[in-house]
């Protein structure tokens, strides 16, 4: 890999490890739904922008496609996102970005249930590892909160797990899309259906509120910039210049920004049960995500 494209990876785990802390500085005036709508709208205008100016007509799909385009739509982005912010909305930054890191694993994990991949028993260990670190910290805050969700992060950490399944779900089915349509053409899309459906359940919303302050709105103004328009663009850049493993071994940089964020920032304090969590989830991503090949070199 040329150091260009390494500066991109890692500024491109950069842009995805803020959003934790940009989501929580904005919603402290802005309610999730309505981050999530402005996400998508200003997303989907950029993102079927910088498509079309790339891959030209390419950037309209075929009828066929539109369809499957607006079911990964629903996983992708709409249950997806809404899960996620409202999830950080009751937990932390910190349990986010370390959260965030379960896609890999679950992606793999669902590719081998509907026989896309094979496990070995490196891949198993490596599920095994991340799954115990998330039950760790469920049962922690079972634990904390006297066997009950309604109280600290665990609801929220709950919510932020399904959105990985979900996310993870879309990421297998879009396999066979993204084999006749490109991937940035794709993610245009499942953006733009998104813009198009999530405003109408969201009438009740405020998404200008009289009470955001310059802070909020600059907080806005970076989930926008940063996790939304920069990192799939980005992100489309360094897959054609790199293979996908080496992609989601860098996102093992994601919680560490996140967590460093949260705690520097916004004053976030992670307990022992966050810390052996981390511990077991990179383990398992990094298991899951690094060939043997290039482990045993690296061992070397």
């Amino acid at each position: 890999m040329d150091p260009a494209t390494r500066r991109l990876l890692i500024f491109t785990q950069f842009c995805f490890g803020v959003f934790p802390l940009l989501g929580k500085l904005a919603m402290e005036s802005f309610t999730p739904r309505a981050v999530l709508v402005w996400r998508l709208l200003i997303g989907s205008g950029v993102l079927l922008l910088i498509a079309a100016v790339r891959h030209g007509r390419r950037a309209i799909p075929g009828a066929s496609d539109l369809l499957r385009l607006f079911g990964l739509s629903v996983l992708g982005v709409i249950v997806n996102q809404l899960l996620f912010l409202e999830g950080l909305n009751r937990s932390t930054a910190v349990n986010a970005g370390l959260i965030m890191t379960i896609i890999p694993v679950a992606t793999m994990g669902l590719a081998a249930m509907l026989g896309m991949e094979r496990l070995t028993r490196r891949r198993v260990i490596g599920l095994s590892l991340s799954v115990a670190g998330v039950a760790i910290l469920f049962g922690y805050e079972l634990w904390r909160t006297g066997a009950s969700l309604a109280g600290g992060t665990g609801f929220g950490d709950l919510l932020m797990t399904l959105n990985c399944i979900s996310y993870s779900l879309y990421l297998v089915l879009a396999k066979p899309v993204l084999a006749r349509v490109p991937q940035i053409v794709v993610v245009a899309w499942v953006f733009i259906f998104g813009a198009l459906t999530v405003p109408w359940f969201v009438t009740d919303v405020a998404w200008m509120p009289a009470d955001a302050s310059s802070r909020q709105w600059l907080a806005l103004g970076g989930v926008l910039l940063f996790p939304t328009v920069l990192a799939y663009l980005l992100n489309t850049i360094v897959l054609a210049r790199t293979h996908a493993s080496t992609t989601a071994a860098y996102i093992m940089l994601q919680p560490f920004v996140a967590a460093s964020l949260g705690i520097l920032i916004l004053g976030e304090r992670p307990g022992l049960a966050t810390y052996i969590t981390a511990v077991c989830v990179l383990a398992g991503l990094w298991l899951v995500s690094v060939p043997a090949h290039r482990a045993a070199r690296r061992a070397i």
